[in-house]
């Protein structure tokens, strides 16, 4: 059985990434000592989990409006469940395995990380919209990415103001 997620489904996927992103950025916050390097982790987290607040508003009045809810298939429990989905991307590993981030990263390269992650979600996004059962979840998906290419024009514009 060929799975489809729904808007509210979509929503759920997007809410995880956000959490595991904010969690993500707030571990590695943990790994400097310097406080300006260590608050643009926090300020990178806060927007993350702002960004899930949204999602999480917007996916309540859409079950509201609509009464849909997601759907589990256990055959198929990997693509059924949104939070498995979501642990696929790009925050789903801790801060520093495969020792990519250390604590000795410039103001440059943490912002350069931040906008090569946010690309990565981009592109898993783009990949979901494969996965929307109608138009209305691919229209879901495009409004998230439109979110997360505004963000990356700030950390962009934060890059060429140094």
């Amino acid at each position: 059985m060929e799975t489809k997620f729904n808007v509210f489904e979509i929503l759920e996927i997007a809410e995880r990434i956000d959490h595991n992103g904010a969690i993500f950025y707030l571990k590695t916050a943990e790994l400097f000592d310097d406080p300006e390097l260590k608050n643009i982790y926090y300020l990178l987290a806060n927007w993350r989990a702002r960004h899930k607040k949204i999602l999480t508003q917007r996916r309540k009045r859409f079950s509201e409006k609509t009464g849909e809810f997601g759907t589990f298939d256990p055959d198929n429990y990997v693509l059924s469940n949104p939070n498995v989905m979501a642990d696929l991307t790009v925050f789903s590993h801790k801060p520093d395995s495969s020792g990519r981030l250390t604590g000795a990263e410039s103001r440059e390269q943490i912002i350069k990380d931040a906008v090569r992650r946010a690309k990565e979600a981009v592109f898993f996004y783009d990949g979901l919209k494969d996965f929307a059962r109608d138009p209305a979840g691919k229209s879901t998906v495009d409004k998230i990415i439109k979110e997360e290419d505004h963000h990356i024009r700030l950390l962009n514009q934060q890059l060429e103001q140094q």
